[in-house]
């Protein structure tokens, strides 16, 4: 017996020694319920791979692409103090920057057709660049804004701004705190919902480089886009809109002293459990008799460049976004999956909110993907700033759409001149076609 006992051991032993596991680092930016999602996915995930394990890592929101652009790099030069990712979940508006700079590797070697198959569609072209065929994540969700309210003081809300408007000056309360419309109106992100109803864009197509690859022209100094901060800035200055950080937004919400306050999916895992919400789509602009219009996000799990283990990454990829964890994700994390196969789940498909975002994502235009959109964020904050601080929405936008090209220029290596934009010489707006 102890012959067998020693050599059961020893056999043991050697398939420990022959089979280590391997530990995939999984970077993210979620908190709230979004975190608990993404742990007990994790969790799900480590009992069910004896030879994978997957270690997550939070990040906060607004610092993980400037560490994932100082650790990646680092780790492949074998110069890093810390481990770096093999696999991180963010949107995809700095897709074409990351595999340009060689951040991330592309995946569609290690994923079957079929699989692609089961993620709606303009979820897989957030995801696309550089070649046909180049995929660079699999989505795990997509989101977009959308309009919460407080069903303790309205069943419902009107689907015409002005009207919306009227009901949230009868609930607005400053001396109280008590906001009937708010949201992160500094934020360019948000602020995209005008622009796009007045009919605008953030780029531009203009040519193509040697490399057969899109030039692009950006479009802050635009009739759309000085309209937009117009607007804005005239609702802040008449107190019909209330600017206000997410953070003092979720606040205000969780104590019943906000009425209406736009946020997307990320909001709901953090309202508090006794609050009574409903979510509806986008208010129409009665002046221009057009709904806003969101960017649709996606956030994909990308493969770093520095990965320890491409095969185990791409494992990793593919659980999470599958259409049983997207369950998890939708029930506990309140996320609207990009598998299509995690609407089979009655809790997902059954979801009233969920729904709404869905039918509000057809309404949604898809964030730039392209290497530029990671130079915009900036220069478009700032011209925002300026705007809602009082300054001439046509002067303050020009301005930062010149440091916006010479930004482009200097990355691109390209002559926004040679191509017949000089802007030097502009005396009116851009046109957007």
């Amino acid at each position: 017996m102890k012959r067998v006992l020693l050599a059961l051991t020893v056999l043991l032993m050697g398939v420990s020694l022959g089979y280590s596991k391997i530990v995939i680092n999984l970077w993210h930016a979620y908190r709230g319920a979004e975190a608990d999602a993404i742990n007990k996915v994790t969790e799900m995930f480590n009992l069910s791979h004896g030879d994978i394990q997957v270690k997550l890592l939070p990040v906060p929101f607004d610092a993980i692409n400037n560490k994932l652009q100082t650790v990646i790099p680092a780790v492949n030069k074998g110069q890093s103090q810390e481990e770096g990712p093999d696999v991180f979940v963010f949107g995809q508006d700095f897709v074409g920057d990351w595999a340009e700079r060689q951040l991330i590797l592309p995946i569609e070697s290690f994923i079957d057709p079929e699989i692609v198959k089961q993620y709606y569609p303009a979820t897989i072209k957030a995801l696309s660049y550089m070649y046909e065929g180049g995929l660079w994540a699999l989505p795990g969700s997509f989101k977009n804004i959308a309009l919460f309210f407080n069903k303790r003081f309205i069943s419902a809300p009107p689907k015409k701004l002005s009207e919306l408007i009227a009901v949230s000056d009868k609930f607005t309360n400053p001396a109280e705190k008590k906001w009937g419309f708010s949201y992160d109106t500094g934020n360019f992100y948000y602020h995209t919902m005008w622009v796009q109803a007045w009919g605008g864009t953030i780029f531009k197509k203009i040519g193509t480089n040697k490399k057969g690859f899109p030039i692009w022209l950006p479009l802050l100094y635009s009739q759309p886009m000085i309209s937009a901060g117009d607007f804005v800035y005239k609702n802040l200055k008449n107190n019909k809109f209330h600017g206000a950080a997410e953070a003092e937004i979720t606040y205000s919400f969780n104590n019943n002293k906000t009425l209406f306050a736009i946020s997307g999916q990320w909001f709901r895992g953090e309202i508090a459990a006794n609050v009574d919400y409903g979510v509806a789509e986008l208010p129409i602009v009665d002046e221009i008799g057009r709904q806003a219009v969101p960017f649709l996000t996606v956030e994909g799990y990308f493969m770093a460049s520095c990965t320890k283990d491409q095969a185990a990454a791409a494992e990793v990829i593919k659980y999470f976004t599958s259409a049983a964890m997207g369950r998890y994700f939708g029930k506990i994390g309140k996320q609207t999956p990009a598998n299509k196969g995690a609407y089979q789940y009655s809790e997902v498909a059954n979801d009233p909110i969920s729904q709404v975002f869905k039918a509000a994502a057809a309404n949604a235009i898809g964030m730039p993907s392209c290497p530029e959109m990671a130079l915009t964020w900036d220069p478009a904050s700032s011209g925002l700033s300026g705007v809602l601080n009082g300054k001439d929405g046509a002067t303050t936008w020009k301005e930062q759409q010149i440091r916006l090209m010479k930004l482009i220029e200097k990355d691109r290596k390209i002559s926004y001149a040679k191509l017949g934009f000089d802007y030097t010489k502009f005396t009116a707006p851009l046109k957007i076609q």
